[in-house]
């Protein structure tokens, strides 16, 4: 039995290297990257259903509307809070240096501040010093859409609008775990 391979053979498996080749690359590399430990933050919990978040439009503290759409192609904090809430305040300026550090890499947290007066909210942002961006829900529809029944929650939506984790209550977002994780989802999403 011989063993002669005709141009169009070769031109076949040349293809289907060339097809295979590169997806066995990305998997590898996928692979190699390893999943992602949202027990990083104690009281993060990975969203298994890995569903859309639910899309949304909220006026903004410039006076314009902002929604979820906005964030497409970056890694979204949303948090949901309010001026009264002291674990909210005492969370606030890990957040901020939090997206200090990754906001040039694709990071974003956007603020919902939840029934509260605008006064208080605004005073409450000055005070802190928060530069990331702030919404205004002063209904409570766009919190309730979320299940945030409770101040703070957290969720970190990718970059597709997918929604990844949520934490009810506060967390240190910026101890080592925090930034660890925060780095590792904007690495996977490169």
């Amino acid at each position: 039995m011989s063993c002669k391979i005709t141009r169009r053979s070769f031109a076949l498996l040349a293809a289907l290297c060339l097809t295979v080749l590169p997806l066995f690359a990305s998997y590898l590399l996928a692979a190699e990257k390893g999943p992602i430990n949202y027990k990083l933050v104690p009281n993060l919990q990975e969203m298994t259903d890995h569903s859309p978040a639910p899309q949304f439009t909220l006026p903004n503290l410039e006076g314009g509307k902002v929604g979820l759409k906005d964030f497409r192609g970056k890694l979204l904090m949303l948090n949901f809070w309010a001026s009264w809430c002291v674990p909210c305040r005492e969370e606030m300026p890990a957040m901020e240096r939090l997206y200090q550090r990754y906001k040039d890499l694709g990071f974003v947290i956007l603020g919902v501040n939840v029934k509260d007066q605008k006064k208080s909210a605004l005073s409450f942002v000055r005070e802190l010093k928060i530069t990331f961006p702030i919404a205004f829900d002063p209904e409570g529809e766009v919190g309730l859409l979320y299940g945030a029944w409770g101040l703070p929650t957290t969720y970190l939506i990718d970059n597709k609008g997918i929604a990844l984790a949520r934490a009810w209550g506060p967390a240190e977002w910026y101890s080592p775990g925090a930034r660890e994780l925060i780095k590792k989802i904007l690495d996977q999403k490169k």
